[in-house]
């Protein structure tokens, strides 16, 4: 198994995350990473999508359930392992 997601399952992860998010919401708990989220105008029943923008979906999805989980550090280190990590690999 080689790690990678294949299109279906980031569609179903990012479907997902979306019901996390709309749970908070209906909460009133929203977020930058949410509305960053929003700005990508983008769902997950838009499986024609690039698996780029589904995955980009994801993280902001994560990152926001993270903020409103109480986990900003986390969050933020999360995003700068990440960061590096494509770095790493866009040296490849």
């Amino acid at each position: 198994m080689s790690g990678q997601f294949g299109k279906e399952e980031l569609v179903h992860l990012h479907l997902l995350l979306f019901h996390v998010k709309k749970t908070f919401e209906c909460y009133g708990i929203e977020n930058e990473y949410f509305n960053e989220y929003d700005r990508l105008n983008i769902s997950p029943v838009q499986i024609f999508r690039q698996k780029n923008e589904h995955q980009e979906a994801i993280f902001k999805l994560c990152m926001g359930i993270m903020k409103a989980m109480g986990k900003e550090r986390e969050a933020e280190e999360l995003c700068k392992s990440l960061k590096r990590l494509a770095m790493v690999r866009a040296t490849y």
